[in-house]
């Protein structure tokens, strides 16, 4: 019976562990490759969030448009993943025409 509990939370955890508990290691430059679905995501972060003057973003292409993803800067003295808490996001989700199709606060 313990050994049946142990194996159905290993799958549990597994199974629950998504991209989004990966914090990124290098923000995308707002002025770069995705300057258009940043510009798209940043204007509806203003509107959700009092956190934007401390943003960094990442960006994931999807089958119908985009996944952008607004890491809250906690620590700017630190590199890399080490500047964001592994809650500390908002995923913006835009179509193929950058319109803002969905919005998550993961924290």
């Amino acid at each position: 019976m313990i050994r049946k509990s142990i194996i159905v939370l290993a799958l549990a955890l597994l199974v629950g562990c998504s991209r989004q508990n990966v914090r990124m290691a290098h923000p995308e430059d707002p002025q770069g490759r995705y300057r258009e679905q940043i510009a798209a995501a940043q204007r509806l972060l203003e509107q959700k969030e009092k956190w934007t003057d401390r943003v960094e973003w990442e960006v994931l292409k999807t089958a119908d448009g985009w996944d952008v993803i607004a890491w809250r800067v906690e620590h700017p003295d630190r590199k890399g993943p080490e500047r964001y808490l592994p809650w500390g996001y908002s995923v913006i989700k835009l179509d193929s025409r950058m319109t803002t199709i969905g919005y998550h606060r993961k924290g």
